[in-house]
């Protein structure tokens, strides 16, 4: 599935529109999901290898099988600055798809992070680089290059649909993945939520209470008015 001209300019512009949100507010990812329906977000035990990172771009998706990492080699190869590898790997946490050559290589060709549903070894060095890897696992086996996988088709990395140009955001709460297709809407009422939120905090740190906030009385009232008429 190789992307056109447009939709990786529409992409990479998406994926600056959520980094400028990363810039300026905190837990972008989770006002992300709530605007998806609560979707979207990668299953917690995705970990970052080193510090947490606040990143936006663009995905480059890779299918490979347990032990084969050729497929991740041959995608950062294809991959442009700003794009994040994203490694659908099985949660295979028995070889490492991700090493420190292989930071360096997607760091010289300008990749800003890798998310790996799989293992990744080399993760001292990796630290030092200072290069952003979020994994399933750590693993000191290495994986072969047997030249097995595909790149840029629709994958599944750690419980989320990803396809090539889709957004992935990261902060530290997790991962969640922004469709392409969708990315100006929820761009657009991600920014409304995290200015909103931001008005909130405000209050709350003013000495006002959540509940006071979202009258939790009425609701829990109304609540109680239509559990009494069900039960007549």
């Amino acid at each position: 599935m190789n992307q056109d001209k447009g939709s990786k300019e529409k992409s990479k512009k998406l994926a600056q529109g959520f980094q400028k949100l990363l810039d300026n507010f905190d837990s972008v990812t989770c006002a992300t999901s709530d605007c998806m329906d609560r979707l979207n977000g990668m299953f917690g035990d995705m970990r970052p290898i080193g510090k947490d990172a606040r990143l936006a771009g663009s995905a480059v998706t890779v299918h490979t099988i347990a032990g084969d990492l050729s497929s991740v080699v041959f995608a950062i190869e294809h991959a442009e600055p700003g794009d994040i590898i994203v490694v659908d790997g099985h949660a295979s946490v028995n070889t490492a798809f991700w090493g420190e050559n292989i930071t360096l290589s997607a760091k010289n060709k300008g990749v800003i992070a890798a998310v790996v549903d799989g293992a990744c070894r080399d993760v001292e060095e990796i630290r030092k680089i200072g290069f952003p890897v979020l994994a399933r696992g750590i693993c000191p086996n290495v994986g072969c290059m047997a030249g097995y996988g595909r790149i840029q088709e629709k994958i599944q990395c750690a419980g989320v649909p990803v396809s090539p140009g889709d957004i992935v955001v990261i902060d530290g709460n997790g991962v969640v993945v922004v469709p392409l297709e969708q990315g100006e809407e929820v761009l657009a009422k991600t920014t409304k939520m995290m200015e909103t939120e931001y008005l909130v905090s405000e209050k709350l740190k003013a000495g006002a209470t959540i509940g006071q906030l979202i009258k939790i009385d009425s609701i829990m009232n109304s609540t109680f008015a239509y559990q009494e008429k069900a039960l007549k």
